[in-house]
């Protein structure tokens, strides 16, 4: 289970064992101890004359060292016991103990693993003080875990119990929300893709001549219909990516290619907002991976961060091919990127300091998905701005074919 975040994790119970337990571990010992010192008491006290005296000096000498010996097992008695403890969690159970004098050992399972638990009563004493034995099957272990002396031990199960089946039906619950996010997204994107064909066709005058207000409104409502997609595009990726659905279809292409048709594509974008562009890309650049997701996600999401968060200066796009790797530079002047936001950037939902004032359409999901992208392709990617007002540079890094 790797989807839980330990922040939102709730304690439920610390259970020590009972002092019954104890106190029956600590009878065992004093039992035989002072049994043992009766009889070196006895043994030291017999006259000279029936005993060596060299056998007599070391009974003198076991005495104390009985006792200490008593006194430091049950300490290490009372320390496991206090040490000793099982947590639970509404997501885990830990139990922790007392392997030899060095070592202790801290397990775990996860509430979803846990198939049964069984409570056990040894003995008419531990049904008296209502405590006993925890036998926890989980999926991973043959064997059941057995925890002895937990007090309450029928109260401690049905917590364990309840936890399982609240995480069935979150589980559920999960499910069941998103394919709920996936169809309301799928039928957002089919009408918001319907609504950009029709203000493009009307930009490109399929339908004749139009008045220039008609003509300003058109291209502004065709660069909302696409910003609606592409943010229910990130949105439905991003949900792929926290299932672990988004898959590459990798081949053999030229990257250097592909910088250039997307560049081509914002050219107008970037000069219409009056920005001057300037490339230097490589001519041949062969690598292997899925050239859509890496246009989609990498690409574009490096161009339009430049375009939205660049009001004057230029732009300039690079791609250069040293022995091992292809790498792309997207820097601007723009705003640039406060040091303490760039960890930022690439996590989920991960915004700058002022980002939503200048771009308030941002999702913060552009640069998550297009960190899984590459790493997915075993490269990395990062950002680099030296402040405010400094402009930024975004690099990609792909490995070569």
């Amino acid at each position: 289970m790797t989807d839980m975040n330990p922040e939102d994790e709730q304690m439920l119970l610390v259970v020590h064992k009972h002092w019954v337990s104890l106190f029956g571990d600590a009878v065992l010992t004093l039992v035989p101890g002072f049994v043992i010192l009766w009889l070196l008491f006895l043994f030291r006290d017999l006259p000279l004359s029936q005993a060596d005296a060299s056998v007599h000096a070391i009974v003198t000498f076991l005495v104390p060292l009985s006792f200490l010996i008593l006194w430091t097992i049950l300490a290490i008695q009372w320390t496991n016991y206090y040490l000793d403890m099982l947590v639970v969690t509404d997501r885990r159970v830990f139990y922790t103990a007392q392997i030899n004098f060095t070592q202790r050992s801290v397990r775990q399972w996860y509430i979803s693993d846990v198939r049964r638990v069984n409570v056990r009563f040894r003995n008419i004493f531990e049904s008296y003080f209502n405590y006993g034995s925890l036998e926890i099957s989980v999926h991973e272990e043959q064997e059941p875990v057995n925890i002895a002396g937990i007090p309450d031990p029928e109260y401690i199960a049905a917590v364990i119990l309840k936890q399982d089946d609240r995480y069935g039906e979150l589980k559920e619950t999960a499910r069941k929300q998103r394919e709920l996010l996936h169809f309301l997204s799928h039928e957002v994107k089919g009408h918001l893709a319907k609504s950009k064909a029709a203000f493009a066709s009307i930009v490109e005058g399929d339908f004749g001549s139009i008045p220039a207000p008609l003509d300003t409104m058109a291209h502004r409502a065709l660069a909302d219909s696409q910003q609606g997609v592409e943010t229910v595009m990130s949105i439905l990726d991003n949900s792929d990516l926290s299932r672990g659905g988004m898959r590459f279809e990798k081949k053999r292409f030229d990257l250097s290619a592909t910088v250039r048709r997307a560049v081509e594509t914002f050219r107008s974008r970037i000069e219409g907002k009056g920005l001057a562009l300037t490339t230097f890309i490589d001519p041949l650049c062969m690598i292997e991976g899925d050239e859509e997701k890496i246009r989609q996600h990498v690409l574009r999401n490096f161009l339009e961060n430049a375009l939205r968060y660049k009001p004057a200066g230029h732009i300039e796009i690079s791609l250069s091919c040293t022995e091992n790797a292809a790498r792309l530079c997207v820097a601007d002047t723009g705003v640039g990127i406060v040091a303490n936001d760039i960890d930022k950037l690439f996590k989920q939902g991960g915004h700058g300091t002022h980002s939503k004032e200048i771009n308030p359409e941002s999702t913060g999901y552009g640069l998550f998905v297009a960190k899984q992208v590459v790493d997915g392709h075993g490269g990395r990617i990062w950002a680099r701005s030296s402040g405010p007002g400094s402009g930024s540079h975004f690099f990609a890094e792909f490995p070569l074919a």
